[in-house]
C-alpha cells in the first residue's frame, strides 16, 4: 500500500483550496484499513498563496496535530497528472513514515 495520500486543489481563496484537500485527504485515510495516522506532511503553494502561506500552516497543524510540516512556495506546482503554473494551487502529501 502507498505510504503517502496525496490531494490538491485550486480555488481563488487559499482556505477554501486548503478544505477541498482536506476532503480528498479525509475520503483517502477513512478507505484504509488498518487505520492511517500521519506523522509527515508536505505542502506545497503556488505564489498567489504566498501571503497566506503562515494561515494554512496553523490550519494545517489544527487538522492534522501530530504531523511534522514542510513546504515550499513555487510559481507552479505538479500533482498527479496535472500542473499548476501561475495560478492559485495546493498540493498536499501526507505519510506515516515512522
Amino acid at each position: 500500500m502507498p505510504r503517502f495520500l496525496s490531494a490538491h486543489a485550486t480555488h481563488p481563496d487559499a482556505g477554501m483550496a486548503l478544505a477541498l484537500v482536506a476532503a480528498q485527504i479525509d475520503a483517502q485515510r477513512a478507505a484504509r484499513t488498518p487505520a492511517f495516522t500521519p506523522t509527515l506532511g508536505l505542502v506545497y503553494l503556488t505564489d498567489h498563496y504566498a501571503a497566506a502561506a503562515e494561515a494554512l500552516l496553523a490550519e494545517l497543524q489544527q487538522r492534522w496535530p501530530g504531523v511534522a510540516w514542510a513546504g515550499c512556495v513555487g510559481i507552479g506546482v505538479i500533482a498527479s497528472g496535472v500542473e499548476y503554473i501561475d495560478e492559485p494551487a495546493l498540493v498536499l502529501l501526507l505519510s506515516d513514515l515512522p
